[in-house]
């Protein structure tokens, strides 16, 4: 029941994500984070703040 729940709630648009990697930088491109949803596995990759 509750993954039919987090299946909807990601066709909506809200994800569980999950830090898979991250790297450091310097300069203006600064850190970044790849991050990965749990239940549909869409991955993103984000700047870390």
């Amino acid at each position: 029941m509750i993954e039919r729940l987090y299946k909807l709630l990601c066709k909506i648009g809200w994800h569980r994500y999950e830090i898979i990697d991250t790297q450091y930088g310097f300069g203006p491109a600064s850190s970044t984070e790849t991050i990965k949803c749990k239940d549909c596995g869409v991955v993103k990759i984000r700047q870390k703040n």
